[in-house]
């Protein structure tokens, strides 16, 4: 990578902030403009038309219409198809987001027309919230998924600690289903399960208060991957059924068998 990137940063919560602090630390690669209200930052999405690469880190919800803001400068940009496309505002500049699910926004920005466009996930994150909580390390050895190959864009995620995964919509959706949105429904669901049983309150261990940190995450993210992913999460969730009423019906050694099978297939995994 050679010159000085402009980067523009859309929200700065735990993600959008640490984006900004791990590239800011790297100010004689980077130029950054971030957008954000609750920060205090005084730039526009019109201002990040020259931009190299706009992160949209905004809550999932916000990202489509930050997409059609964009589509609406381009177009005013224009001037009714006099100005030529290469000459228009964002012309040069490689859009993604930090949505967990991308069918929908993928869907979206086609619909715009906006060809320059490529939908992404850093499958990275914690249960905190907000930029007080965002930190440069945030991304280090992280998976970040992007939906086609881009070498400006792959080399920036590079810089942030990432190793790239080059994953289209559908499979995507379908991945995050059974190892992120899935965690967080059992979480959810275990955490109204206990706040009922005072008696099992009583005697908690790291063990469940560790299954539990996921039900303490953002509300508004929460809500959501569900009603986003929904159908996916039922089919995991079903899959994830049928794999313990497996295991509750295998008794004795071939349990023990069974329970030492899946602990060695996980050391390839993780």
């Amino acid at each position: 990578m050679s010159g000085k990137l402009k980067i523009g940063i859309v929200g700065l919560g735990l993600i959008g902030g640490s984006i900004e602090k791990n590239l800011f630390a790297k100010g004689e690669k980077f130029e950054i403009k971030s957008v954000s209200q609750s920060q205090g930052r005084d730039f526009k999405l019109e201002d990040l038309s020259d931009c190299d690469i706009v992160f949209l880190c905004g809550p999932q919800s916000k990202i489509p219409k930050d997409l059609k803001e964009i589509a609406r400068i381009i177009s005013e940009s224009s001037n009714e198809g006099t100005v030529p496309e290469n000459e228009r505002a964002f012309a040069g500049t490689i859009i993604t987001d930090a949505g967990s699910t991308k069918r929908q926004i993928s869907k979206v920005a086609k619909d715009l027309g906006l060809k320059n466009f490529i939908p992404g996930h850093p499958m990275a994150g914690t249960e905190k919230q907000g930029y007080e909580n965002s930190f440069p390390e945030l991304f280090q050895d992280a998976i970040w998924v992007l939906t086609e190959e881009n070498e400006k864009l792959e080399a920036v995620v590079s810089e942030l600690g990432a190793k790239k995964v080059i994953m289209d919509e559908e499979t995507h959706d379908r991945a995050v289903s059974v190892i992120s949105h899935l965690p967080l429904l059992v979480s959810l669901g275990l955490g109204s399960l206990v706040s009922r049983l005072p008696q099992v309150q009583k005697v908690m261990g790291p063990g469940i208060k560790g299954m539990l940190r996921l039900a303490k995450g953002n509300t508004e993210m929460g809500h959501e991957i569900v009603s986003l992913n929904r159908s996916n999460i039922r089919t995991s969730w079903e899959l994830l059924k049928a794999e313990i009423d497996s295991l509750l019906e295998i008794r004795g050694e071939s349990l023990e068998e069974e329970i030492s099978e899946i602990k060695e297939q996980l050391t390839t995994i993780i």
